[in-house]
Parts: structure tokens; sequence; C-alpha cells
């Protein structure tokens, strides 16, 4: 049996184990004194700071790799640890911004272990540089904005087609629109769901597509075949749009935009909480700007009226809180016969 290695070995087996651990490091490895000075510096933070070990060890991390600005910063809370022992910093991976030799500053990610805090401490920082992470980043959120001003521009290139097609109901999706997130926002909805019922509302209609013009154009009276036909709109327009992967639900607001609560609407009849919220948002501004707008077969309504009928439905037809909302809009001075809607400007001034 082999003699049990001594003592003072293992620790210098240790410790030369540690002191090859921070030499390979991929990141930074940058030891302080309680003073904050520099006491070590492996290559890995060579590399990232520009500097040679030789240059940085026994000065101050704030002389050498924090910017001007943040120097008082860093100091105080360093001061602050050794008065208090409070560990505000202390085993917490966060972003700080850091200062190169050439004096250029970088975005990174630091960690701080303390050692010995009870006596004279040593502190041990971890340093990442993720600039480049941070530029990849920003890449690919302007690549997202990017494809999602392209998917809101073809949205509004369909929205288009409607109103190319029903002169007369130039600008009625778009109001609906406006009316409809504007709800939506009362409602303090997510600002996804606000996103998707704006644009739900923009083409809700897309199915009048399949309707024939001289149904949606005839003045008088709707004959009962006329109304049936105009009733195929919702389906068609849940047929046209539901192949295409949307982020938000916009073939089930074409499908169920004229659905009532009690069952009686249509194309499905639902009921309740079958209906989707974002639907019966949409219904009900559809319902408030149809009656305000002039129709070849019915002259225009006041708002008075638009609001009284919807109010008279609340809890039968229309969902209530919504019906609530509406009115307490058009009550604080909201117009919808003055919105003249840039839909892109609009997406843009959301929060």
């Amino acid at each position: 049996m082999e003699p049990p290695v001594p003592l003072t070995r293992k620790r210098d087996i240790s410790s030369e184990w540690f002191s090859a651990l921070v030499e390979s490091a991929l990141d930074g490895v940058v030891t302080m004194d309680d003073k904050g000075r520099i006491i070590a510096f492996n290559p890995a933070a060579e590399t990232i700071f520009g500097y040679h070990s030789e240059q940085v060890v026994g000065h101050l991390v704030s002389e050498k790799l924090i910017p001007r600005n943040l120097r008082s910063s860093h100091e105080k809370g360093l001061a602050d640890f050794l008065a208090t022992g409070q560990k505000k910093i202390i085993g917490r991976r966060m972003k700080i911004t850091a200062r190169r030799a050439d004096q250029s500053v970088f975005p990174a990610e630091m960690e701080v272990i303390s050692i010995n805090p009870e006596a004279a401490p040593v502190f041990i920082a971890y340093i990442r540089d993720i600039s480049k992470r941070e530029q990849l980043e920003a890449e690919l959120r302007q690549h997202a904005r990017d494809v999602k001003k392209t998917l809101l521009q073809t949205i509004l290139a369909i929205s288009r087609t409607v109103e190319i097609r029903d002169p007369y109901t130039a600008g009625h999706q778009r109001r609906v629109a406006h009316l409809a997130a504007t709800m939506a926002q009362a409602l303090a909805l997510p600002q996804a769901r606000i996103e998707g019922i704006f644009l739900g509302a923009l083409i809700h209609d897309i199915g009048k597509i399949a309707v024939p013009s001289e149904i949606l154009s005839r003045p008088g009276k709707l004959l009962d075949e006329d109304v049936r036909y105009l009733k195929i709109h919702c389906r068609k327009g849940y047929e046209i749009l539901k192949p295409v992967d949307f982020p938000w639900p916009l073939a089930d607001i074409a499908f169920q935009h004229h659905e009532h609560l009690d069952g009686s609407g249509y194309p499905q009849g639902l009921r309740s909480g079958k209906i989707l919220f974002e639907a019966r948002i949409v219904c009900v501004a559809d319902v408030v700007e149809s009656l305000t707008a002039h129709r070849p077969y019915r002259p225009a309504r006041t708002i008075e009226e638009a609001l009284r009928l919807i109010t008279q439905h609340a809890g039968r037809w229309y969902d209530p809180r919504v019906v609530d909302t509406c009115r307490r809009l058009f009550s604080e001075g909201y117009r919808i016969d003055t919105i003249d809607l840039d839909a892109l400007a609009w997406l843009s001034s959301t929060p």
C-alpha cells in the first residue's frame, strides 16, 4: 500500500488544478483584492480587454476596465459590500458595460464570487464579451420586424381588394379595425392580441369577394335570397385565410364576427364560450360602424341609435364587457366618422 499524500502536497495539487482551470478558461477571469486592485488576469481576459497581464495587475479595476462614467458606481458598490456584507452582485450573473485597452466599450456578462469574505476578501469575476451575440440578436430582431412589416402590408393589400369591389363599404374595415383595437386597448389586452384584433378586423369581410357585386351595391331592401347569399362571406373568409399560418387568429375572426352569444348568429350558430373573444370585439365594432354608415339599401343611423341597439342586446347577442367599453369610449369623445387610418403608422405607434 502506498503512503497517503501529505496534506500540504494535496493543497499544492489543488492549487495547480485551480491555476490550470483559470488559465484555460474560455471566459475572462479577473481576480481582485478588497481594495479593488487586480491581482490575477487570465489569458482569456487578456484577449477580451486587449491588455497583457502585467499592464493591469496592481491597478484598480475601475482604472483599467470600467468606463469613466461608471467608475464611481463600481467603487461605491465595492465599498458598500465591504461595509455591510450585503451581496447585491455576488453570485449573480449580470450585464455590464466594460472598457478595453483601446478605450472602446462593449457589453459583457459578469458573475462575481468572493473568497474569505470575513477576513480580507478576494473577488473573482468571470467575464464574457457578448457584443457579437447582441449584434446577432439585434439583426434577428430587425429581420423579424421586416418580416412582420411585409406581412402587414400583405394584409392591407388583401383588405383593399374588398373595398375595390364594394365602394359603398370603402373604409369600413379600417374604421372597424380602429374601433376594435381601441376597445381592446381599453380592455387592457396584451399587445399581441390587440394587433391580432386590429389585423383581423382589417380583413374580416375578405369573404365578400365571393359575393356578386350586384348584391353588394343593390339599392333598396335586400331580398331574402340576397341576405342568405351575403351570409356566405364569413365562411368564405375563413376558407381564404385558414391556409395561411398567421401568428394571430385572423381566420377565426373572419369566421365568427357575426356569431351571437345566444347562438342566434351565423354561420355556425356558436354560443358564448365557443366564440373567440377577439371575434366578440370585432362583432360589436362591425355593428356600430355599419349602422352609422350609409348603405344603398338603408340610410345611416346616428351613433346614439347604434349604441342603444348594442346595449339592448348586450348579454344576449353581444359581450357585455365589450358593449360597456364601446359605450364608454364614445362617451369620452371617440369619433368613428373621423377615422382616416394609416394602418402601418397606427401599429407603429402602439406601445
